[in-house]
């Protein structure tokens, strides 16, 4: 039975309208409902709105509910439309009328934000640490490659000597410097909207500071009335943050597509990273580093219709709402999968060297005549340019730009926080 349900008929093309996605996108976050659902019992026995013992049957039947999901047998019918409604059906079968009690002081309006809100903040942490093993895997190349020597280029012309290693390590270097914005979208989804009910807050004495404590959240969300305006909001935020990770491994993703060209020929892909042609018998293709180079218009495109679906809606709980799952979860889905993809590909990305053109020294020559020489740069500049129009440029020194302090770089890669410990936090309060 629909929780909303007062008796009547809904019309069957309207109702399978308002469901939607939910009864296959909430499984997403099916285990995350099942704790927060653990932790509201806590609170009501604390308030004296159930007795202990009705407590721990509660709690019983969520441990069941909690191995279905991870067991993959837990589903959503289409009924009872999300899966609020599926675990407090469930639980009735389990503990009986009880279940029925489980509902006070909530509405599925802050259930589905607090669902939401714990898997973003684990989604978070993990990812985390999985940015910094790709850190990792580019500071192990630049070192493994070290000043090998490699055409720096501007205006897609070659311009400036460059290194492997120093091609690498750009890209750690860029990712270090997006990963503060995974760290201020943890702060927006870190606080609890779990007791802002229908937007509104309720009458009861729930304390929702603790909940907030239980679950693992750095605070409370404040006003109760801020829940609804944030929804959408905060995992445009998330999406923000995982845009500017996404939008570094597009810019390799596109060197690897140039690169690897016969044009280029400045690196190669493994056979087992390329395709093939169904035409051409000699063609190799590298669909994975193109394939790469777009998801992150996924993830952006994501963002954008998040913050096009609340953008101009009144405050309180709207039904257009309820859109903001689907993008959600697909961005973070192609998130992540870029960034494991990319973690694979980096260490397999095989070096193929050419002699540097002389005339890329031109600049570094220009700079080392005029501080050798006391000379302005400007006419070190225009002696050079002559000189090469000439044909009788010759660089004294031929060194690429030196390499970052790589082992600082990786020493200064901090996890944000340990997901494992907040799982197994969240675990004990359904395991009591």
């Amino acid at each position: 039975m629909r929780l909303w349900d007062k008796g009547g008929n809904l019309d069957a093309i309207i109702a399978a309208f308002t469901v939607g996605e939910d009864p296959v996108l909430d499984l997403a976050w099916a285990w995350q409902d099942v704790v927060g659902s653990a932790a509201h019992v806590q609170v009501q026995v604390a308030a004296g709105m159930i007795t202990e013992a009705e407590g721990e049957a509660l709690r019983e039947g969520l441990r069941w509910i909690l191995e279905e999901i991870e067991a993959g047998s837990f589903v959503i019918p289409v009924e009872l439309e999300d899966v609020h409604t599926a675990v407090e059906s469930r639980l009735g079968v389990l503990v009986g009328p009880l279940a029925g009690k489980l509902h006070t002081g909530r509405s599925r309006n802050d259930q589905v934000l607090t669902d939401l809100r714990m898997w973003l903040k684990e989604r978070i942490l993990v990812i985390h640490d999985r940015c910094i093993t790709l850190i990792h895997a580019f500071i192990d190349y630049a070192m493994r490659h070290g000043e090998l020597p490699l055409p720096g280029y501007t205006h897609m012309q070659r311009a400036m000597p460059s290194s492997y290693g120093l091609w690498a390590a750009g890209f750690a270097g860029a990712l270090v410097g997006v990963l503060p914005m995974l760290e201020g979208a943890l702060r927006v989804v870190d606080r609890c909207p779990l007791g802002s009910a229908a937007g509104y807050g309720s009458a009861l004495p729930l304390d929702r500071a603790r909940s907030a404590s239980l679950l693992g959240f750095a605070s409370t969300e404040e006003a109760v009335t801020s829940s609804q305006l944030l929804r959408g909001l905060d995992g445009a935020a998330v999406l923000g943050a995982l845009g500017a990770v996404c939008g570094v491994i597009s810019r390799y993703a596109a060197d690897l597509c140039l690169y690897a060209s016969a044009e280029f020929h400045l690196v190669r892909l493994p056979d087992s990273f390329t395709t093939g042609s169904s035409i051409m018998p000699q063609k190799r293709n590298p669909d994975v580093a193109e394939l790469l180079r777009g998801q992150v218009r996924t993830v952006l495109g994501a963002r954008r219709e998040l913050e096009d679906l609340v953008v101009g809606l009144p405050s309180g709980y709207h039904r257009e709402l309820q859109l903001t799952k689907a993008p959600l979860l697909r961005g973070l889905i192609a998130a992540e999968q870029a960034i494991a993809v990319a973690t694979h590909l980096v260490p397999a990305v095989v070096p193929t060297p050419v002699e540097l053109d002389p005339e890329l020294y031109a600049a570094s020559e220009a700079f080392r005549r005029a501080q050798q020489e006391s000379r302005p740069f400007r006419e070190t500049y225009r002696d050079v340019g002559l000189e090469i129009k000439e044909g009788s440029f010759v660089a004294e020194e031929r060194a690429p730009a030196p390499l970052p302090d790589l082992t600082a770089l990786r020493n200064g890669l901090r996890p944000l926080g340990d997901a494992a410990a907040l799982r197994r936090q969240w675990r004990a309060l359904v395991e009591g």
